[in-house]
């Protein structure tokens, strides 16, 4: 049998360094100058005037301020802050004004604006009993006042029953900006046989929102007690949660 050389064949290999992946290979839909240009002009060029346009207008959206708001109750006061120190606003959502003297029975809710805006009289904000004519609306804001963010108002009436409004349903109803809530007093918003006296009521019912038998002596929303007359406004778009779940 002859003798096979031995073929010495050493084929050509392709260094792994200089293969370029499909990966790593730049795009052809874009090009960076690296050298003089700058990456938000090379973004401009691919992106074109029309969606520049549009991220423009998603800016300016999100740069609206709300003019739409919604009220609901603070049902558990340990989910969200509350602190009832007064004095508060105080609104009287009644055309007939008390007679100095005379014992009524106080109903009311106290409402916080949790917002993050300052409100003024321009913003036609107003408040009635659900029980009344649509035509009875009082303005919550007149003049030069301002409901700033984190700032309560108290809406209330003096009344000769024990309750004062409709049970299905009853309550002060509030339109802002176009949305109506109705907020419910429940038995936190009572108190009872109360002697009207115009020079001192306003830091009596101070006292009883803040520190009256509703309140639990100042106690009730510090522990995260039920108090059915404590409410807070926000954005109608705003997602709401709270002790009754998300809605």
């Amino acid at each position: 049998m002859p003798h096979r050389p031995i073929v010495r064949f050493r084929p050509g290999l392709e260094r792994l360094e200089a293969k370029r992946l499909l990966s790593a290979s730049r795009s052809t839909t874009q090009s960076v100058n690296l050298d003089g240009g700058t990456a938000a002009g090379s973004r401009h060029s691919v992106l074109g005037p029309a969606a520049h346009a549009t991220e423009s207008g998603f800016a300016s959206k999100r740069s609206t301020l709300p003019t739409s708001f919604y009220a609901y109750r603070i049902t558990n006061p340990k989910l969200q802050k509350v602190n009832l120190i007064p004095p508060f606003g105080q609104v009287l959502v009644q055309s007939r004004q008390p007679v100095p003297g005379q014992v009524y029975n106080v109903l009311y809710i106290a409402v916080k604006n949790a917002t993050g805006q300052t409100f003024t009289a321009s913003n036609d904000f107003q408040v009635r009993l659900n029980n009344q004519a649509r035509s009875k609306l009082f303005p919550i804001l007149t003049g030069s006042q301002q409901w700033k963010p984190n700032q309560w108002i108290v809406f209330y009436i003096l009344t000769k029953k024990y309750y004062g409004v409709s049970f299905m349903p009853g309550g002060f109803e509030l339109l802002l900006g176009g949305r109506r809530s109705t907020l419910v007093p429940g038995p936190s918003g009572i108190f009872l046989r109360l002697k009207y006296n115009p020079a001192t009521f306003a830091r009596t019912l101070n006292w009883i929102v803040a520190y009256g038998q509703g309140a639990q002596l100042g106690q009730g929303s510090r522990f995260g007690m039920p108090d059915t007359a404590i409410n807070q406004i926000v954005a109608a778009r705003e997602h709401r949660i709270d002790y009754g779940g998300h809605f």
